[in-house]
């Protein structure tokens, strides 16, 4: 009887030490791994772990590599299952068919809840820590991110419609231009298009869960993947919180001194657009986790296969809203300079801002001209009235 309580308390011992996270629990989600690449390294390795401390408890050695083995390594040997791609495609799909109802709704609204429905399925599948609630790995930090920006741009949006009487005037326009170019079935291929959009968008989040679903957010020791992934989710939270605080800021200001008004204090001392810019750094971030995660998982042909759809995905979807985020900082950056340009106020605002990356348009050349127009159409953007903050 005492040998088997000493059993049991070394075992603990070392299984709580080597890593709390390994302990998963089933009713929150399934146990999935990769057939090829780093994958089968862990797991094997985790599987000598087991066997080392419990039939041999009297080897120190032994036990004390096994308490030492890799955070990251050992974690990734017990992946998680992302939601499934048919609830990320409903996901998508379903707050998409606003546009059915307002045309600008399909890429408010629908684009908000779309992202944070997806992520928050992610984060309903991850294994909740042994100390708080709530999941603690570092893929909840990065979907936490992408939950808040959904919520957080509706909740704006919602806002915008209800008390800035602007807003809502050109809502209505916009759907008088979709009720004139034809029926609202003929919105469907723009629908559909902006569902694939959402989707690929959040296809990073399945990669890091995937991956990344239970290593805890912070380990100790030098490991570089969990550092860069670490550094992607710190950005893609910053990117999304300046976005935050440009609309904030601006709605302010706007209220408060007229629509006129031209913001350059606070944080748009810095940033010119920090709810466009924040938005595309937020994006890119979110992508480059994707990437990451895939490299520090493995290498050979046989183990890309596996990721490389998601990866398309991710860049497709980075890439379609860094497009459209850019179109419309370079319409803002040629309306407030033909409202104020004449101004020393704007020119000193220039000179000490950064504007964000986007193409400028030449106004001479007709080509650039029906460009600005097509992205116009494509994206519903009113140029004129688009001045609150953010919206596609």
């Amino acid at each position: 009887m005492m040998l088997r309580r000493r059993a049991f308390f070394f075992s603990a011992f070392a299984l709580l030490r080597a890593d709390a996270f390994l302990l998963v629990p089933t009713s929150r989600c399934a146990i999935s791994l990769p057939q090829s690449g780093l994958a089968p390294t862990c797991q094997n390795r985790f599987s000598q772990t087991s066997k080392i401390v419990l039939p041999h408890l009297d080897n120190t050695s032994l036990l004390s590599s096994a308490l030492e083995a890799s955070p990251a390594a050992t974690v990734a040997a017990v992946a998680v299952a992302p939601p499934s791609l048919k609830a990320v495609a409903l996901a998508c799909a379903i707050p998409t068919l606003l546009g059915y109802y307002k045309s600008e709704y399909g890429v408010s609204y629908a684009y908000g809840t779309a992202v944070a429905t997806v992520a928050y399925l992610t984060l309903r599948a991850l294994p909740v820590s042994g100390v708080l609630p709530v999941p603690s790995a570092i893929a909840a930090c990065h979907a936490s991110a992408v939950f808040f920006y959904g919520i957080r741009l509706n909740l704006f949006l919602m806002y915008r419609e209800i008390f800035v009487p602007r807003f809502a005037k050109m809502r209505e326009r916009i759907e008088e231009r979709a009720v004139k170019r034809g029926s609202r079935l003929a919105r469907t291929p723009f629908i559909l298009s902006c569902a694939v959009l959402y989707g690929c968008m959040t296809a990073p989040l399945l990669v890091m869960e995937k991956i990344y679903g239970n290593a805890p957010l912070l380990i100790n020791g030098e490991d570089w993947p969990h550092l860069a992934l670490l550094v992607s989710s710190v950005f893609t939270w910053l990117g999304f919180l300046l976005g935050a605080v440009g609309d904030l800021q601006k709605s302010y200001s706007k209220a408060r001194n007229g629509d006129d008004h031209l913001v350059t204090g606070g944080v748009f001392s810095l940033f010119r657009h920090p709810n466009y810019t924040g938005e595309a750094i937020g994006w890119t971030a979110n992508c480059a986790a994707a990437f990451v995660a895939v490299l520090s998982a493995g290498s050979g042909w046989v183990h890309w296969k596996d990721y490389l759809p998601y990866l398309a995905a991710s860049l497709c979807g980075c890439m379609g809203i860094c497009t459209v985020l850019s179109a419309a900082t370079a319409n803002l950056e040629q309306r407030q300079k033909d409202q104020y340009g004449d101004t020393e106020e704007y020119r000193t605002w220039m000179r000490g801002s950064w504007g964000g990356i986007f193409f400028k348009k030449k106004k001479s050349e007709k080509k650039a001209n029906d460009a600005e127009e097509n992205v116009d159409k494509v994206i519903e953007l009113d140029v004129k009235d688009e001045a609150e903050g953010t919206g596609i």
